[in-house]
């Protein structure tokens, strides 16, 4: 039943957005027990496949506290493909992973801090927790592995606009800020070959209000019914593939 609710509430989004499509690669990097390095990029297409849009570059430094708790500093660099005028976007994040296991089933939780220049309209600085369930033995072909993740971002200090009172007078000038989007993904990883992971996943966005009035988005201007900051609600279909190299010492 509660898969039959998933899969109906991802048609029934399907169905209102379309569907954008992502393919990303990365390589990994053993340094050392502890420290890893990756390299990857992510190419966003638009609603249409052979529609290239934007390229992300990114570049993640990993250390593994234990066989439980890793932390990661990554650098990200994103441009437009179509418009060689728009700004590029860079992004730091700070992040700390930490594993879970309850029998078969493993959870995995995902704390991240990223600081975007130039700022978003929406935040300069988000705050991102996630958290995976997987079994983690399936013993399926090609060693499949099925997931569940689910997502949530908070907003900070974003570009200021102006809330006005239902007259249309204005209140205050401040910049969102609160709990405003979550993710649900449903993926799959396989492992094809020794050392090659592949993934194939669907990502559903869905941002909305909560609390202060005057911290929210996708607002109204009541004078001319436009809409500021407005919803970002999009479905994404992503495959990507990495693949992880033995340093010899």
């Amino acid at each position: 039943m509660l898969l039959l609710l998933v899969f109906s509430t991802i048609q029934s989004a399907v169905a209102q957005d379309g569907v954008r499509f992502w393919y990303g690669h990365s390589a990994q990097a053993r340094i050392t027990k502890e420290w890893r390095v990756s390299v990857g990029q992510l190419f966003l297409f638009r609603r249409n496949p052979t529609e290239l849009g934007t390229i992300q570059n990114s570049l993640n430094v990993q250390y593994r506290l234990n066989s439980k708790v890793c932390l990661g500093l990554g650098y990200q660099r994103s441009g437009s493909v179509q418009n060689a005028n728009d700004d590029a976007r860079n992004r730091l994040t700070a992040r700390i992973h930490v594993a879970r296991n309850f029998g078969k089933i493993r959870l995995m939780n995902y704390f991240r801090a990223e600081w975007h220049s130039p700022e978003r309209s929406k935040f300069e600085y988000r705050l991102r927790y996630a958290f995976r369930i997987h079994r983690r033995n399936w013993r399926l072909p090609l060693r499949a592995r099925p997931y569940i993740t689910n997502e949530f971002h908070y907003y900070l200090s974003g570009r200021p606009l102006w809330y006005r009172d239902e007259q249309g007078e204005r209140v205050i000038r401040q910049s969102p800020r609160g709990l405003h989007a979550h993710r649900l993904t449903l993926g799959v990883t396989l492992r094809p070959i020794k050392r090659t992971n592949v993934n194939l996943r669907f990502m559903r966005q869905t941002e909305f209000n909560l609390g202060n009035k005057y911290r929210r988005i996708n607002v109204e201007d009541p004078r001319n019914g436009r809409i500021r900051r407005r919803f970002s609600n999009f479905s994404a279909m992503i495959l990507s593939v990495s693949y992880r190299f033995k340093v010899k010492k």
